[in-house]
C-alpha cells in the first residue's frame, strides 16, 4: 500500500516551490537595477569636451543649429555655475567665502535672434556691497547679439514683417516684432557702416584698385575695392553722393589715404570711364597711377550711337582686338575699327576713340591671360554691387539720408564674406613688374602732361 501525504503537505510543498522561484526572479531584477543605476551614474559622468568659453561661443552665436531650448537650458546651466564657483556648493559651509547666493529674479538672454526670459541667480557680497553682477549673464544678455541676427536675416532676404515666422523661435521668445527688428536692423548696419569707415591699410600693398559708380535710390554710391599682391579682395571704402564728381571720388580717395592705402606705389586702377573717376585718380596718386578703361563699357557706350544691325560685328572687332597679346597689333586692329566707324557713325568712332589706348593697359603690360580678363573690366566690383542690390530691392521706402548708405553697406559687407581670390592670382608679382617698369617710364608722364 502507498504511502500518501497530507493535502495541506502538498499544497505546502508547492507553494515552497514557487516561492524559491519568486525569489530567484527577484533576485534577478534586484540585479538589474543595480546595473542600470551604475551605467545611469556612469552616464551622469560623462562630460563634454569644452570649456566655459566655448560653450559661452556656442550659446552666443552657434544656436541656430540647436534646438533653441536646449540652446536656453545650457545658457541657465552656465549661470548656475558661475554662481557655484563664487558661493561653492549649495548649502557647504565657507566661513572665508566672500559671495553668498540670494536667490533668483526675472530676466532674460538673447539667443538666436530674439528675447528669451530666463530665471537669473543673484549674488550678494558678505562685505556690505551689496549685488554683485554675473559676467556670464552681461555676455549672454549683449544687446549686439540680436541686432547682428538681424542684419544677417534681412540681408539674407526676410523682411521685417516675415522675421517672426523665420526666427526660430523659443516658447517664450520675445522682441521680434517689426518694430524691434527694424530698430535692431538700424543699429547693426549703422555699426558696419563705422567699422567699414574705421579699417586701416597699413602695412598692406594693393596691386589694383577697382573703382565704380552706381545709382542707388536716386543717388549715387561711389566704392572702391582693392586686391592685395596674394589676390584677395578687399572692401576699401564707400561714398554718398548727389552725382558721380570729381569731389566726391577724391575726398574718398584722399581718405583711403589717410586709413594707410599707399599712394606712392605703382597701381592699376580698373574704372569704368567715368571723366571724374579719371581725374580724381590721377589728382590722388599721380605718376603711379596706371589706368585700365573697362573693355564692357566702352563696349556699351560704343553701341549706344549704333543701330542694331551693327552691334554684332562692332562686338567681333573690339573682342579680336581685347584678345589681341600684343599691343601694337590691338592699337591697330582698334584704329580700323574707328575708319569703319567714321563711315557709320562719327558719334560711334568718337565714342570709341576717347580714352581708346587705356582699353589696352593690361595688354601693353603683359599680364597672362587668365588674369588679364579679370582685371580688363570693371565685373569684380560690380558683381558685389549686384549683391547689395539684391538685399535693397524689398525696399519700398526711403527715409532718412543714412539708411541708403546703411543697406548698401550690408550688402557690399555681405558680398565680402563671399569673395574668393582673383583668378590668375599666381601671376599678380609679374603685374607689379610690370607696373614698376611702366611707371618709370618717361613717356607715360610726358602723356599727362601733354593731356
Amino acid at each position: 500500500m502507498s504511502e500518501s501525504y497530507p493535502k495541506s503537505s502538498r499544497v505546502r510543498k508547492s507553494q515552497t516551490g514557487r516561492g524559491k522561484s519568486q525569489t530567484r526572479r527577484g533576485g534577478q531584477r534586484r540585479r538589474v537595477r543595480q546595473i542600470e543605476r551604475q551605467a545611469h551614474a556612469q552616464a551622469r559622468e560623462v562630460q563634454l569636451p569644452l570649456d566655459v568659453d566655448a560653450l559661452l561661443e556656442l550659446s552666443r552665436e552657434a544656436l541656430s543649429s540647436f534646438a533653441v531650448e536646449v540652446g536656453l537650458k545650457v545658457a541657465q546651466c552656465l549661470l548656475e555655475d558661475e554662481v557655484t564657483q563664487r558661493c561653492g556648493e549649495r548649502h557647504e559651509r565657507q566661513p572665508d567665502r566672500q559671495e553668498t547666493r540670494f536667490g533668483h529674479q526675472r530676466g532674460y538672454l538673447t539667443l538666436a535672434g530674439q528675447k528669451v526670459p530666463v530665471a537669473k541667480p543673484r549674488v550678494r557680497s558678505t562685505c556690505g556691497r551689496g549685488e554683485a553682477d554675473l559676467e556670464r549673464y552681461r555676455l549672454l544678455q549683449s544687446p549686439d547679439a540680436m541686432p547682428q541676427a538681424a542684419l544677417e536675416h534681412l540681408v539674407n532676404g526676410v523682411s521685417t514683417r516675415r522675421y517672426e515666422q523665420v526666427v526660430q523661435l523659443a516658447r517664450q521668445g520675445f522682441g521680434v516684432k517689426r518694430s524691434s527688428v527694424s530698430r535692431g536692423f538700424v543699429r547693426a548696419s549703422a555699426a558696419e557702416v563705422a567699422r567699414l569707415a574705421e579699417r586701416r591699410f597699413d602695412g598692406e600693398r594693393f596691386a589694383v584698385i577697382f573703382i565704380d559708380a552706381q545709382p542707388y535710390a536716386g543717388e549715387m554710391m561711389v566704392v572702391a575695392l582693392g586686391i592685395t599682391t596674394t589676390g584677395e579682395k578687399r572692401l576699401l571704402g564707400l561714398r554718398q553722393g548727389a552725382t558721380e564728381n570729381s569731389a566726391v571720388v577724391t575726398s574718398l580717395l584722399e581718405e583711403l589715404r589717410e586709413r594707410g592705402v599707399r599712394t606712392d606705389l605703382p597701381t592699376l586702377f580698373v574704372l569704368d570711364g567715368a571723366k571724374a573717376l579719371h581725374t580724381a585718380v590721377i589728382r590722388v596718386w599721380g605718376k603711379f597711377a596706371v589706368i585700365q578703361r573697362c573693355q564692357v563699357h566702352k563696349l556699351r557706350n560704343v553701341k549706344a550711337h549704333l543701330a542694331d544691325k551693327h552691334h554684332e560685328e562692332l562686338a567681333q572687332r573690339l573682342s579680336a582686338a581685347y584678345h589681341e597679346t600684343n599691343a601694337t597689333q590691338a592699337l591697330a586692329l582698334l584704329r580700323a575699327t574707328v575708319a569703319w566707324l567714321r563711315r557709320i557713325s562719327p558719334a560711334a568712332a568718337a565714342s570709341l576713340e576717347e580714352g581708346l589706348e587705356e582699353t589696352l593697359t593690361v595688354v601693353r603690360l603683359g599680364v597672362p591671360e587668365l588674369l588679364r580678363k579679370t582685371l580688363s573690366t570693371t565685373n569684380p566690383i560690380e558683381s558685389a554691387f549686384s549683391v547689395a542690390e539684391s538685399v535693397t530691392c524689398r525696399v519700398k521706402r526711403w527715409r532718412d539720408g543714412d539708411m541708403r548708405e546703411r543697406w548698401c553697406v550690408a550688402g557690399l559687407v555681405d558680398a565680402e564674406s563671399r569673395f574668393n581670390r582673383v583668378k590668375g592670382h599666381k601671376h599678380l608679382p609679374q603685374l607689379l613688374t610690370a607696373l614698376d617698369r611702366l611707371v618709370a617710364a618717361p613717356t607715360l608722364d610726358a602723356k599727362r602732361k601733354q593731356a
